[in-house]
Formats: structure tokens, C-alpha cells, sequence
């Protein structure tokens, strides 16, 4: 854990995640002083410091803990190495406080389901866990709530995973890579890098859990101190698997694949990541099959919304990048009209139109990367791309095309025109309903 009782600290970017790192701090003895790029941002209690001064200032600081939010270009991480101040994110900060096991999940999708599935099973299963991290949750804040733990369930970012030097898990699983947030990475190598830090400090007696499907994956395997654990919904070798249409462990069937609510294989593959992370934790079949039948989608994750005139509708406002897409496109049954667009996260959708499941019938396209969309999609000859002002156009336009599905799945950020993925959902599911009146 870190000692910085009667030390200077000073925290950077007052989200959510900055405000429980710099009360955490202060609970354990710190001199606390924050920082946001936002000047007219002010916490009760806190002693902020104008970005202007923090060059003359820096020096005098033990400690500097920094919000996700800050991309590693941030100017702060610069002065932080000229001056040799210590750097870690609030992840960091916040979990070497925790005295429980600690699960942690990373992957490019699926990391917000995975981690609420371990969750559930373990819960079922009689343990006290609770999902925090990139979910929503931060891990400095379950600290000062002082919650009660065996295990720690911590859905962990890129982002936080750039400045977590010391995270440790005992168990570490990572779902899946594809490129993703290349705005903020120097190509997807650096990505893939990054995302690899959560296996730094694993020893013999942890494990990795991790998607034997994925050759980069299977790469990581080598030189990976602790114990192994594959999972694939294509391979009969590891255990649990897939087996004709049942979830099986240890040769005992689990549950019928058609009892779990979650749609699609990758939701499949989920499934058998929560249970092979149960089995390390000794859990029970009968707790598995539980998980299986329980188990309810997430908002914004491929959520049902309605059906209208024979139309399903589908809010998958999360698919924020191309793999993410095509995952929630493979989860549906029938022809399929698809809403794309946001803002860019430096995607190449020619890659994306290239291998397009001929079952998307149209693609209403909006947001501030729709000409780059649209541009990907004519050159590779896919003719049924529409570009419209806003999402209420496109949701009338495939409403009124003979397509069994309409998908939200935008394959793009939300921040051109919403505070977030989840507001963005939101009023997909308003105009929805509205169509339905």
C-alpha cells in the first residue's frame, strides 16, 4: 500500500474517480491538493492549485495521482518525469489498500459483462464481492466505504493500467484484443502493450485467465509467471467449455446454452470466463447453472427495448468500436439495419465493410465521423449506407425498411453529441417508444 501519511499529494482531474482518491488520500494522513483542467471545478475541504503554477509547485509533492481521464500526452506526466515525481492512477492508488483477492478484467470487450457475471456467480456462491474499477465504481471509494471483501471484482481500463506500477491480482483475465481508442495510443501495438501491464507482477501463485481464440492471447502466455487458464467457445479442451449445445464442467453438463439471456457467442465465452474464474474459487456446479439462468443483460449492452410491427429493436449504444459491432451484428437473428456513427476513435471501417455479415440489410449512418463512415463504406462497395442529421432520422428510416432487427451498435464514441454511451442509449430508447406511439 502506499505511505503517504504527513506527504504532500497532489491529485489530477476531479471525476468521480480524483474525488475518492483525494478523500483516500486524506483518510490515511496526506497533505491533499487537486488539480482539473476545468478551473471552475471546486471540492469542499480541498486546496486546489492553478494549472499555471504546477511547474513551480510540482516539486514540492510526494505523491501525484492522476484520473483515466488524462491521456499519457497530458502535459502533467512530462513534468512529473522531469521533476521525478511518482506517478500512479487512482486504480492503483485505491487497490493497494485492499486486503482481499482481487480479480481483475481487462480486454478491448465484454470487460463491464465479464466482471458483473464474476460478480453474480460469486455472490451465488456465498462470497462478499463487489464490482468496482472502469465499471463505474471506484476502487478508492469501496476502500473508504470500509465495504467487507473476500474478493474484489475490478473491471480495469487501458487507461488505468498506464500508470499502475505495482497492480497486482491474483487472478487477471483478459478477454479479447482489437484495435480500440487509437486516438489516444501510438498504434495498436502500444494498445496491446498496455493492455499486457496487467500480467507485470503476477508470480506462480496467481493465475491468467485468458481467450485461447485470440493468437495474441496465446502470445501472452509465454513468459507468464502464474498458472493458465484457456478459455474458448471453439475449443472442447478447456474446462468449462461449450459442448454441443450445453455449458459443461468437468464433464457435467452446466445448463442448455438457449438458458442464457445474454445473446451471441461472445456472450457465450463471458459465461465460461465467470466460470472458470469460479472454479478457482471453488465454486459449485450447481451455482453455475444458477449464473447461467439468472444472469441479466446490462443496459446498453445488446439490450432488448421492443418489438414493433415484427421489428426488433436493440440498444447496443456500448459497441463503441468495430469489434464490439460485429459482436452485437452476430448476436442477431434475421436481416439486420444498423445505426453507426459518433465521435472518432481512429477506427478503419474499410476493414469493417470488407467483412460485413451479409446480413446487414442497411446502415443509417450520423455523428461527427459519418462522411468517414460513409466514404469506407462506398469504397468498399457496400451500397445501402445512408447518412442523416440525427438519430431520430435513422430510427424512422429503418423502421420503415423490411429488416427484421434495427441495431443500435454505433461502432464510434458518444462524445460528439452525448455526455456519455449510457445517455446515448437513453434517447435511442425514447425515440424508440415514440415510434411505437
Amino acid at each position: 500500500m502506499y505511505e503517504v501519511s504527513g506527504k504532500r499529494v497532489l491529485v489530477y482531474g476531479m471525476q468521480s474517480n480524483g474525488i475518492s482518491a483525494a478523500f483516500l488520500a486524506k483518510e490515511k494522513g496526506a497533505e491533499v491538493f487537486c488539480v482539473d483542467d476545468d478551473e471552475k471545478v471546486k471540492i469542499s475541504g480541498f486546496s486546489f492549485i492553478d494549472k499555471s503554477d504546477l511547474s513551480d509547485s510540482l516539486s514540492s509533492f510526494d505523491l501525484v495521482i492522476v484520473s483515466p481521464s488524462l491521456s499519457k500526452y497530458h502535459e502533467i506526466f512530462a513534468l512529473c518525469d522531469r521533476l521525478s515525481v511518482p506517478v500512479v492512477g487512482e486504480m492503483e492508488f485505491g487497490s493497494s489498500f485492499l486486503t482481499s483477492k482481487i480479480v481483475a478484467v481487462t480486454g478491448t470487450n465484454g470487460k463491464t459483462t465479464c466482471t458483473t457475471m464474476i460478480e453474480k456467480l460469486l455472490s451465488i456462491a456465498g462470497l462478499r464481492v463487489k464490482a468496482m474499477g472502469n465499471i463505474g465504481y471506484p476502487v478508492s471509494q469501496v476502500v473508504l466505504d470500509k465495504t467487507p471483501l473476500d474478493v474484489a471484482v475490478i473491471e480495469v481500463s487501458s487507461f488505468q493500467l498506464e500508470h499502475a506500477p505495482s497492480f497486482h491480482p491474483d487472478v487477471a483475465v483478459i478477454l479479447n484484443l482489437a484495435p480500440d481508442h487509437l486516438d489516444r495510443y501510438d498504434d495498436y501495438r502500444d494498445y496491446i502493450n498496455t493492455k499486457r501491464k496487467i500480467l507485470d507482477n503476477l508470480t506462480e501463485a496467481d493465475s491468467f485467465v485468458f481467450n485461447t481464440d485470440d493468437g495474441a492471447l496465446r502470445s501472452f502466455v509465454k513468459g507468464c509467471a502464474a498458472q493458465c487458464y484457456p478459455v474458448g467457445t471453439r475449443s472442447k479442451l478447456c474446462d468449462p467449455c461449450v459442448k454441443g449445445s450445453f455449458f459443461t464442467y468437468e464433464n457435467h453438463s452446466v445448463a442448455h446454452v438457449k438458458m442464457c439471456r445474454a445473446r451471441g457467442e461472445h456472450n457465450r465465452f463471458n459465461m465460461l470466463v465467470a466460470m472458470t474464474v469460479g472454479k478457482l474459487f471453488g465454486v459449485r456446479i450447481e451455482n453455475m447453472t444458477k449464473l447461467v439462468k439468472e444472469y441479466s443483460f446490462l443496459p446498453n449492452r445488446i439490450e432488448y427495448v421492443t418489438t414493433i410491427n415484427g421489428k426488433n429493436y436493440y440498444n447496443d449504444s456500448k459497441g463503441t468500436n468495430v469489434h464490439a459491432c460485429r459482436s452485437a451484428i452476430d448476436a442477431m437473428d434475421g436481416s439486420v439495419g444498423l445505426i453507426m456513427g459518433g465521435s472518432d476513435k481512429n477506427e478503419d471501417y474499410c476493414d469493417f465493410f470488407e467483412d460485413l455479415d451479409e446480413k446487414v440489410k442497411y446502415i443509417a449512418i450520423t455523428g461527427d465521423n459519418a462522411a468517414k463512415i460513409y466514404n469506407s463504406a462506398c469504397k468498399m462497395g457496400y451500397q445501402e449506407a445512408y447518412v442523416f442529421d440525427d438519430l431520430a432520422i435513422c430510427v424512422h428510416f429503418l423502421s420503415e425498411k423490411p429488416v427484421d432487427n434495427v441495431l443500435l451498435s454505433p461502432c464510434s464514441a458518444s462524445f460528439d453529441r452525448y455526455v456519455n454511451y449510457a445517455e446515448r442509449g437513453k434517447k435511442f430508447k425514447e425515440i424508440v417508444y415514440a415510434v411505437r406511439v
